[in-house]
């Protein structure tokens, strides 16, 4: 599908044919028998803190399982995976009212489109500091007030029909995917957007079409260092503990002394004071 045909031009809202919800881009059957490795194991993964290269439609095609609730994990295969990156054109940009936060819209050729979420930076009222740029990605400023809203990359104004690349996390909004941007850059040129889709090509064919397997000794070798870890973990929670009570009780010890020299400096005042001294008029 060329530009051409993605974009209505003479209207400020580009429209946007692709439909993530109308498309299954070849996705992955699991193997029956497939292990589901538990969390403690992810760090292992080849894909857990990996910038995983995929498109939008694998983005929509990535599974969700049981017992991982709540842990914003997903899955191809049995991959773990929680970090996207992704290329595709710029065929709409929005502010939401306030400007709380910006959508951009991107087409990828994978027949799904997908929502790009840049927040913008909270300043507190007092908070007076110079930041980089007003949202929460350094290199990106949106601007809105009067007219559209611009955004810029790289102090590059970026527009509808250029090519960007995202990396980010997956979030949901009313029940559909989409991704909170966590760096964005824009793609030079043709040349800079085959290396990414090479890249891309590479990383399904040598990790994502194939089962991740952690072998007997490699999980009892991961098993041994969680133990050692968190045997250490427990070994400085005792020590700390024990040098907050040896401390506690040398402040103790020194609160007592100084009471037994008060009093009995109190004691010698009074011997040398006159009879009565130490009571007042009227006591």
């Amino acid at each position: 599908m060329s530009l051409e045909s993605r974009l209505v031009f003479g209207v400020s809202k580009p429209a946007i044919y692709c439909d993530a919800k109308q498309h299954d881009m070849s996705k992955p059957k699991a193997p029956a028998g497939l292990s589901l490795y538990p969390a403690r194991y992810f760090q292992a993964a080849p894909t857990w803190m990996h910038w995983n290269k995929l498109t939008a439609a694998d983005v929509f095609n990535l599974k969700r399982e049981p017992g991982f609730e709540g842990q914003e994990v997903y899955f191809h295969l049995n991959h773990p995976i929680q970090y996207i990156y992704l290329s595709g054109v710029l065929v709409e940009f929005d502010v939401v009212p306030g400007g709380k936060y910006a959508l951009l819209t991107l087409d990828d050729g994978s027949g799904a489109c997908i929502v790009a979420k840049i927040v913008n930076r909270p300043k507190a009222e007092n908070d007076e500091a110079d930041y980089p740029s007003n949202t929460l990605v350094d290199n990106v400023t949106v601007t809105f007030g009067i007219g559209s809203p611009s955004l810029t990359i790289d102090a590059k104004l970026v527009d509808v029909g250029d090519v960007i690349k995202v990396k980010g996390t997956i979030s949901t909004f009313r029940k559909i995917r989409q991704i909170e941007v966590k760096r964005m850059s824009v793609v030079k040129d043709t040349n800079a957007e085959a290396h990414h889709w090479s890249d891309m090509a590479a990383w399904r064919r040598d990790v994502l079409s194939k089962p991740w397997v952690l072998s007997t000794p490699q999980r009892y070798g991961i098993d041994e260092k969680i133990r050692k870890a968190e045997k250490a973990e427990r070994e400085r929670g005792q020590k700390k503990k024990a040098m907050g009570a040896k401390f506690e009780e040398k402040r103790k010890r020194h609160e007592a002394r100084y009471e037994a020299k008060r009093v009995e400096l109190e004691k010698v005042m009074n011997a040398g004071a006159l009879y009565g001294s130490n009571v007042t008029p009227y006591g």
